[in-house]
């Protein structure tokens, strides 16, 4: 029987309250249920938020720890992450910044003020600009640690999540931002995630004469998809069952490119992307 046919047999003047009590019940259930929806299940929850033309991609551990890869072209990551996150949560274990392109990071120095952050990764490379400038003040000003990448130093997340810090070496030879991109891979058990920054074919070929193994089962690709990125020997190298574009719709770069698309296609390698589906998340 509907509620509605319930309070027919409720006198009148009880209606109406008992109409508002069942409406404010169904409401705390709906935010009861996304909420449990947030708890920890046992896997690593990956997330490549819809920021239009740029990054940011979320991962949830087993246990909960919280790593944000890039903060997109805006502010759009923190109403992304008001979905991913808890009503209570509070902080965020880690940041890494790829590289410091606006487009990577806008939403860094709001997520800094808001959320207690645990340490925050850059590459190891000199930019003066202003908006990266303010970046790691806005870090220094709360107080939080600013970690250069080291492939020496991989992160143990102590619940079987593994990010190993592949690129750039130390000390960084000399090359363009894009190809010094902090390229990480994130793992548990059998999954894994390849995260290749703003990359170009360029960087691509340095990374493969380091002999560094790239190997991953999904792999987020370089410059949302350029013809500059993508190489037919670099996706070798990876071999991934899937690749994720992020990048915005109608974008004036032309991203994702044709030419880069029929490499993925020629490498039998499906493709998702963020302008077609909005949000993307991936389980391990």
């Amino acid at each position: 029987m509907s509620t509605v046919a319930c309070l027919m047999d409720v006198p009148s003047r009880f209606r109406r309250p008992l109409f508002i009590l069942c409406v404010l019940l169904a409401a705390a259930s709906l935010v009861l249920v996304r909420e449990l929806q947030k708890v920890p299940d046992g896997h690593l929850i990956v997330k490549f938020f819809d920021v239009g033309q740029g990054d940011s991609a979320f991962l949830i551990s087993p246990s909960g720890k919280t790593v944000l890869i890039d903060g997109g072209p805006d502010l759009s990551t923190l109403e992304a992450l008001g979905k991913a996150l808890p009503l209570s949560a509070k902080s965020i274990d880690l940041l890494i910044l790829s590289h410091p392109d606006p487009d990577h990071f806008t939403a860094f120095p709001e997520v800094l003020r808001r959320f207690e952050v645990g340490a925050l990764l850059v590459p190891a490379i000199e930019n003066d600009e202003e908006p990266y400038r303010a970046l790691i003040a806005t870090a220094r000003e709360q107080g939080v640690p600013i970690v250069a990448a080291d492939p020496a130093r991989d992160i143990d997340l102590h619940d079987g999540v593994v990010l190993d810090i592949l690129w750039p070496l130390n000390p960084v030879p000399p090359m363009e931002d894009n190809d010094a991109s902090v390229i990480v891979r994130a793992s548990y058990g059998t999954g894994s995630v390849l995260f290749a920054g703003d990359l170009s074919i360029k960087g691509e070929e340095a990374v493969l004469a380091s002999g560094i193994d790239v190997s991953a089962q999904v792999l987020k690709i370089g410059h949302h998809g350029s013809r500059f990125s993508s190489s037919d020997t670099f996706l070798a190298a990876v071999h991934p069952r899937l690749a994720v574009i992020s990048v915005g719709k109608d974008n004036h770069y032309g991203h994702p490119n044709p030419e880069a698309l029929e490499r993925l296609s020629a490498a039998g390698i499906p493709i998702r992307t963020t302008t077609e589906e909005g949000e993307i998340d991936l389980s391990f």
